[in-house]
């Protein structure tokens, strides 16, 4: 109580997380641990989803949540929850929010002979993914990605860790939008498969304080991370890693200069059309190197 009583916007209170939760799921056998700050919500809702084994990654029910046509990728969660972040007592309401959640990702759009265990084809993959809701979502904001790149190893597996910020006006800044953006930190899960954490973050102003106190808590959680693979998928990865002794993957990225579409509208279910059709293209798709 008294951490919420002397709350401020450079150091807020983060409900939840005195004291975190350690959490675990199952995902066809491999095994996530981490920990993670208490599901909070000021409205009094409880969390999409308590952290639920999937003991099946491969069944196709489990994905294309929401979407009635398919998809490049599509997720299946185990874990959705938010925390909130609160300052000055006097604020009365949140002033930040980070809606998280943990899920195999399936890519449907990952060539044949491609491997996310193939460290080239997991940067492939990744581009290929803030590609599809970038340029190729003209209907949301614009983005800039990857940002923040960097590379891990966590208990012998790569763990890529990195950002997504939405395209600023000049004057959107000040009113606290550079502290609205996406982490992910992903890891391979099975050849068109991965391990997906996201963090959806809402920040406040100053933009520099929001950012410091959202980071430390996603420090927090991915520093937390154990993750261990089936016998069998572990196998599958040693397979892969042998096959390709001198795949790589780049230590740092910079943003991709991705033009997006100037012209796009709503397709046609009856002639068959996709949900979005572009008239006008931008960047092509980045293309997947076997």
């Amino acid at each position: 109580m008294l951490k919420r009583l002397f709350a401020s916007r450079k150091r807020p209170y983060v409900t939840g997380i005195n004291p975190p939760e350690r959490v675990s799921v199952s995902l066809s056998g491999c095994q996530l641990e981490l920990t993670l700050p208490v599901h909070y919500s000021s409205h009094g809702l409880a969390a999409d989803l308590e952290p639920t084994d999937i003991p099946d990654i491969y069944l196709s029910k489990v994905y294309n949540y929401g979407h009635p046509e398919p998809q490049p990728f599509s997720y299946a969660f185990c874990i959705r929850r938010s925390w909130e972040y609160f300052g000055p007592i006097w604020c009365g309401q949140y002033i930040g929010r980070t809606s998280f959640h943990a899920s195999s990702l399936r890519i449907d759009c990952l060539p044949q002979g491609m491997s996310c265990f193939n460290p080239e084809h997991l940067e492939q993959v990744i581009l290929r993914y803030l590609y599809d809701k970038g340029p190729a979502s003209p209907n949301f904001r614009k983005k800039t990605a990857p940002v923040n790149w960097r590379v891990e190893d966590k208990q012998g597996n790569l763990w890529v860790l990195f950002e997504s910020h939405n395209l600023l006006n000049p004057s959107e800044e000040e009113e606290g939008g550079g502290a609205d953006y996406k982490s992910f930190a992903v890891t391979a899960l099975d050849d068109g498969y991965l391990l997906f954490l996201s963090f959806g973050n809402f920040g406040y102003l100053p933009v520099k304080d929001a950012v410091k106190n959202i980071d430390k808590v996603r420090d927090l959680v991915c520093g937390s991370i154990r993750w261990t693979l089936s016998d069998t998928l572990e196998a599958r990865k040693e397979a892969v890693l042998q096959q390709y002794p001198n795949a790589t993957i780049s230590s740092q990225r910079d943003p991709e200069p991705w033009v997006y579409p100037t012209k796009w509208r709503d397709g046609d279910k009856e002639k068959g059309e996709s949900r979005l059709v572009i008239v006008e293209p931008g960047s092509p798709a980045p293309e997947f190197v076997v």
